[in-house]
């Protein structure tokens, strides 16, 4: 990465015992981790952040280097909070300064959304001049519904929100749907020498949904070797030897000692779409789910999907349960105040 600036870390907030300093290592993963899953619990956000799954986004990162592109905010010496930013060119020819504003609620009411938006801007400024571009530039968070600390710094900032997404849970896993498989398809547990071409139909999957990167940065590594992959809970149909639709699953524990899935990943190739074949794939997800110790299972969804994902995902017995919004503001033009 080009040697920059680097935007200094803010000073500390006054009389609040709230300091920032830059991020230093992967040690640091277990104390945000705390942070973060004390906001998503205020916020009933039911998917929660493990430690583990953190590192390995951690080591997988694109475009960011969290000795650079990352601040921890601290309180009497526990965190916090954290701000993060990445960049991302998008298949909708746009490129889109992805941060990451998190503030536990025991911090809230000092100022610290405000002053760590304002660094990412700062950075995001540095990251645009080091990598020129033609593309219309963003810079864009994604808050979670009832963090009132990061809304109200976002409109003081001029953020605009633009997109609505939210979590589906089915309480239980039973009286599952019927799987209907269409003539000339197969509903199975793909082999592994054929995950190439199931990753290659998710990305074509995903390619037009709003916000998603440029297939060259969908990376099959970060999925595979995820601390969650399980081979025997991916679920995907095929016509012949072609991978025509999927569902990445995974398997969460809960507090209570019970176990939750996760639909992690709900994908048609476009050449299979209308066919039914998601529906089925989410009714054998469902069992093979159940079978291997679940008791309920969630997912998340774009409540805009074009395709009307969320009365799909309801007519498999899903309801909503949180919700979250993006917000966009445009970078400024080079050469612009």
């Amino acid at each position: 990465m080009t040697t920059l600036t680097r935007a200094p870390a803010p000073a500390a907030i006054d009389g609040t015992g709230i300091t920032f300093r830059r991020w230093r290592n992967l040690d640091e993963i277990p104390g945000m981790v705390v942070a973060n899953n004390a906001l998503r619990q205020a916020c009933g956000v039911i998917e929660p952040v493990e430690a583990d799954g953190m590192r390995h986004r951690y080591t997988h990162l694109v475009n960011s280097d969290p000795t650079q592109d990352c601040i921890v905010v601290e309180r009497d010496g526990a965190t916090q909070g954290y701000a993060r930013l990445e960049w991302h060119d998008l298949a909708d020819g746009d490129r889109l300064y992805d941060a990451t504003l998190l503030v536990a609620p025991a911090a809230w009411g000092h100022g610290v959304a405000e002053t760590v938006a304002r660094w990412l801007e700062a950075r995001a400024a540095e990251l645009s001049e080091a990598n020129p571009t033609d593309r219309p530039e963003h810079i864009g968070h994604y808050l979670f519904g009832g963090d009132t600390e990061g809304e109200a710094a976002l409109a003081m900032l001029g953020y605009t929100p633009v997109r609505y997404e939210a979590e589906m849970l089915r309480d239980d896993l039973e009286d599952l749907p019927p799987e209907v498989v269409p003539e000339g398809y197969e509903l199975r547990t793909p082999r592994e020498d054929e995950l190439p071409a199931v990753h290659d139909m998710f990305v074509a999957g995903f390619h037009e949904h709003w916000g998603q990167a440029e297939d060259d940065e969908q990376r099959m590594d970060e999925w595979v070797d995820g601390p969650q992959f399980r081979l025997d809970l991916q679920v995907v149909a095929f016509r012949g030897d072609e991978p025509a639709a999927g569902v990445s699953n995974e398997l969460h524990p809960r507090p209570d000692g019970s176990l939750r899935g996760l639909l992690a990943g709900v994908a048609t190739h476009p050449a299979h779409r209308r066919r039914g074949l998601a529906r089925a794939a989410i009714a054998r997800s469902l069992r093979i789910l159940r079978d291997a110790g679940a008791t309920s299972a969630y997912l998340g969804v774009d409540q805009m999907n074009h395709n009307r994902a969320m009365d799909l995902y309801a007519s498999a017995g899903f309801r909503l349960v949180s919700s979250g919004t993006n917000f966009r503001k445009p970078m400024p033009r080079r050469g612009t105040p």
